[in-house]
């Protein structure tokens, strides 16, 4: 199961997927797993302030002119000043999860040196009746050599490329601010 990032000029992209830790570097790396690690216990799903929407893309590298190719748009995330896409499939919305806190962590190569500034993420537990639908996206995304739009309130925070189909019922946004990170995590959690 496994997520990998492409290198992404001005991205510093980093998470976590699916139920064993896996750790991804944006820019400079991949997403490697690192072994049959059994995450914390997640807090019951409830339903979520914003939903999170998935969606398979197409994604291409702007023209030199900074466009995009007919029939993609120009999207920007945090830490990244814009890819092209266009969508591959219908979007699935998870309205309900058990969302974590923010935590940091430090990326590390597969030799375990450190890589890259500290990332921020939030642990994403989906409910068992919305994992098949997630599946479906990630195999999308896999099968035409694309990526993962995770989107919360409109916005993109992460586009993550599929190297490798997954089913997993946890998953990871990261970011490269832990501004962004509770920014996110507001959207997604109901104060109180």
């Amino acid at each position: 199961m496994s997520f990998e990032f492409r290198p992404r000029p001005a991205s510093v992209l980093v998470g976590l997927l699916a139920a064993g830790l896996m750790l991804t570097a944006a820019g400079c790396g991949h997403l490697l797993p690192l072994g049959p690690y059994a995450p914390a216990p997640a807090p019951p799903p409830s339903h979520l302030r914003s939903p999170l929407v998935l969606q398979a893309m197409n994604v291409q590298p702007p023209a030199p002119a900074g466009g995009c190719p007919a029939r993609f748009t120009m999207i920007s995330m945090p830490g990244n000043p814009g890819e092209c896409v266009r969508p591959l499939d219908t979007p699935v919305t998870i309205t309900s999860a058990a969302v974590s806190s923010v935590s940091s962590f430090q990326p590390r190569t597969p030799s375990g040196q450190a890589q890259g500034p500290p990332a921020y993420q939030i642990m994403i537990t989906l409910p068992a009746a919305d994992v098949t639908a997630a599946t479906a996206v990630v195999t999308t995304a896999y099968d035409s050599q694309g990526a993962v739009d995770f989107s919360v309130a409109g916005r993109t925070w992460a586009l993550p490329m599929v190297f490798r189909p997954f089913r997993s019922q946890q998953l990871s946004i990261a970011l490269p601010s832990k501004n962004q990170a509770l920014q996110l995590h507001r959207l997604l959690v109901s104060s109180g």
